[in-house]
């Protein structure tokens, strides 16, 4: 599959899916299977168009949503959603931002991408000012001979899914609800880094150290999580632990992500993991030394491979 970073020059008529898609949601889904519908059904190449930052980064740099998944992650969610020929993700810079509308129109997705046809979600708004609407993508489709689908909102319990939603959710450790708006794919990707050897030497628990790529990922609540984990080069998921925190009883004063993965063991260090967080097993508590923090460890890998032997099966 083709990943570019501008919108690759077609020589075959394609189908696009445009949007920013942050978090991959099921009303994000639901667009992609309109796009993939039209792309099978006329012979048309299967394209994602979307953003490598958000929006909100240049229109308001002072109120910057965090992300439910970096553009990394938005790729590794894309490619296991839905059959695709590529993903553009293009730079949000001034110049984009100041792009008419018509003008994203005619260069981008006829000029450039061929677009026979694009879906889109029904609130999506393009080019300058925010002045390019469905209404408009569907008279410029009817003017240069493309075919538009615009996807009503999708509701879950009552409420339009949201990217918003969703990350209120999070916050709040409500966790088994945000993953049912994710259609069950939420991951947090980032570096092994040395920490300070703590699990290992002190807790006889080794875990592996996560930087995050982003210092604004939307993150669950703080707390222990049984998860899952992928490994580089790997399609299966092992079975984990997340302990997300600042470890109160090492009096940890940053933010510490740190996973341990069970019936493993390797050298994980300068790795990139995906990190599917399942179900939330306890909130971060402080111990009152590090005995106690290792008797509940285990206990908590004893729950996580509880809850985990529903997820793998």
């Amino acid at each position: 599959m083709n990943i570019a970073f501008e919108a690759p020059r077609l020589h075959t008529p394609s189908a696009v899916a445009l949007g920013t898609f942050d978090g991959l949601h099921l009303g994000h889904r639901q667009v992609l299977a309109a796009m993939s519908q039209q792309a099978q059904a006329h012979a048309l190449q299967a394209w994602v168009l979307t953003f490598k930052n958000h929006p909100a980064t240049v229109l308001r740099p002072d109120a910057v949503p965090d992300q439910l998944t970096t553009w990394s992650e938005k790729v590794t969610l894309l490619q296991d959603a839905v059959a695709l020929e590529g993903i553009a993700l293009l730079n949000f810079d001034q110049a984009l931002s100041e792009m008419p509308p018509e003008q994203f129109v005619t260069d981008i997705l006829v000029g450039q991408m061929q677009a026979a046809h694009v879906a889109v979600g029904y609130n999506f708004r393009f080019g300058h000012q925010a002045r390019g609407d469905t209404d408009l993508l569907q008279r410029m489709g009817q003017e240069l001979g493309f075919d538009v689908t615009v996807v009503p909102a999708c509701e879950a319990q009552g409420q339009v899914v949201s990217s918003t939603r969703i990350r209120g959710l999070l916050q709040q450790g409500v966790l088994p609800e945000a993953l049912e708006l994710l259609a069950n794919a939420y991951l947090i990707q980032g570096e092994v880094i040395r920490g300070q050897g703590i699990a290992a030497k002190v807790l006889e628990v080794p875990t592996a150290n996560i930087q995050l790529a982003s210092d604004r990922k939307a993150l669950p609540a703080y707390g222990v999580y049984a998860c899952t984990v992928r490994l580089p080069g790997e399609s299966l998921h092992r079975p984990g632990i997340l302990n997300l925190g600042l470890r109160p009883t090492f009096a940890g004063k940053t933010l510490s992500l740190e996973v341990y993965l069970m019936d493993f063991s390797g050298d994980l260090y300068g790795q990139t993991l995906e990190v599917y967080p399942r179900q939330r097993i306890r909130p971060e508590q402080r111990f009152d030394g590090p005995e106690a923090l290792k008797k509940q460890i285990h206990q908590d890998i004893d729950r996580a491979r509880e809850l985990l032997a529903v997820t793998l099966g």
